[in-house]
């Protein structure tokens, strides 16, 4: 008698939204594994698996994984299901193809409450099993439950989500926003909000779902591949269906798609890889020359962290740390400069990169949807609202490295083409004003 075949374990991708050993008592048997990256998935569905879970995955930290890996997967056959954090993000956008998403920031995004990835982003330690920052979407839910219960008045819940919009995603907790809310620091008040867990609870809800679904169809669990193939994960060898680039003449576009990641900040997904395999930038001088400041600066920030004692002296882990962070971002400035001085060789520079790493399509595909959004509500006469050009101008700032638009425009060395970040944050408006009236 033939062996019965092996039934794989469904597969999920978990990281900070919910701790491990809960996890694994939701869904008993299940490989647990790290953040999801770019090629995971590939590389899990050739081995064997069928069923994915991703509730978490890196977005700034390696590259993140594209919807045209999770499109794949589920054409070959897959049931891929996502919630909570990148799971939701990704299952929004690739529905249609199949995925299957759970849980209310799922809808949101579905719904287009939610646009980016900035409302799921978090910082955690190395091992993924801890949050070191707050995800704007937990602030937004866990005000509007204060609010609802009393606990907030309604200036100081839209202080609050102000504050958490205006500052930068690595340094969000409880106690800095309610700092820049004005807020104080309100044990009680911190202590209460942070027991709203929105993200915990959407990964408690797909866990639980899986659990179902696979004790009601056991078949789920076993999914043959439909390809005897390797997965194709490069632009050189993927059959093309489609035209990026629209007509547009490729010279045009390598110009305007450079014009766009520097003015909109896009360019920071890119800027250290083209630096850093382009001896003429400089890469390590300009960083080792912004060492000094970086130092001082680092100094002066640990000793204003919330919390720190009036004597308080950093550690020398601590220190260097930060001062490298500086550094980095110090130079990435100087960066901008250069490749805006030097617009056309960047354009090439980020093309190949963007090439390289198979994003090519996905940026031209972005570009003209802003763009062509924006002149669709320019046609149809709409203007954008005071909330669009916020969210628009916040945005760009925050890609830039900035807390806020009013101190990305206070940089003197942006200064000399403040014009052209104006006219982006007004075409970013209109073509959010567009995605609302559609």
């Amino acid at each position: 008698m033939p062996p019965l075949p092996v039934t794989p374990a469904p597969i999920i991708h978990l990281g900070p939204s919910l701790p491990r050993r809960e996890a694994e008592t939701l869904l008993p048997g299940g490989d647990f594994r790290p953040p999801v990256r770019r090629g995971d998935l590939y590389r899990e569905r050739a081995q064997g698996g069928s069923v994915f879970v991703i509730i978490d995955g890196v977005f700034y930290q390696e590259h993140a994984i594209s919807p045209r890996e999770l499109i794949d997967v589920l054409r070959d056959g897959a049931w891929v299901v996502g919630a909570s954090s990148m799971g939701a993000l990704r299952a929004a956008e690739c529905w249609p193809a199949g995925m299957v998403g759970v849980g209310a920031i799922y809808r949101l995004f579905r719904r287009g409450r939610l646009t980016s990835d900035d409302e799921v982003a978090v910082v955690f330690d190395p091992d993924g099993e801890r949050p070191a920052s707050l995800a704007l979407v937990n602030v937004r839910h866990a005000v509007a439950r204060a609010l609802r219960r009393g606990h907030l008045t309604r200036p100081k819940a839209e202080a609050l989500v102000r504050a958490a919009e205006e500052t930068f995603y690595a340094e969000r907790t409880w106690r800095t926003l309610l700092t820049r809310a004005g807020l104080g620091r309100e044990k009680r008040l911190e202590q209460l909000l942070a027991g709203w867990d929105l993200k915990g609870d959407d990964a408690r809800r797909v866990l639980r779902y899986v659990a179902r679904q696979l004790a009601a169809h056991p078949a789920l669990a076993h999914r043959p591949r439909r390809g005897d193939t390797d997965f194709a994960t490069s632009e050189y060898t993927r059959e093309r269906s489609h035209d990026a680039l629209a007509g547009l003449d490729p010279s045009e576009a390598r110009r305007t798609l450079a014009r766009w990641h520097l003015v909109s900040g896009r360019y920071t997904r890119h800027a250290l890889a083209i630096a850093s395999t382009s001896p003429e930038v400089g890469l390590l001088e300009r960083i080792q020359k912004k060492d000094p400041a970086a130092r001082l600066l680092s100094v002066s920030l640990l000793q204003q962290e919330p919390g720190a004692p009036m004597r308080f002296v950093p550690s020398e882990a601590e220190q260097q740390g930060l001062t490298s962070l500086l550094s980095l971002r110090l130079a990435q400035r100087e960066l901008w400069a250069v490749f805006m001085a030097h617009e056309t060789l960047f354009a090439d520079w980020l093309w190949q990169q963007l090439h390289l790493s198979g994003e090519l399509d996905a940026e031209l595909f972005r570009w003209r949807a802003i763009h062509e959004a924006a002149s669709r509500a320019r046609a149809l006469g709409l203007a954008a609202r005071p909330r669009d050009r916020y969210l628009a101008r916040e945005e760009m700032a925050h890609a830039h490295g900035f807390d806020t638009w009013g101190r990305m425009e206070r940089s003197a060395w942006m200064k000399p083409w403040w014009s052209f970040f104006l006219d982006y944050a007004e075409t970013r408006a209109l073509s959010r004003r567009m995605r609302d009236a559609l």
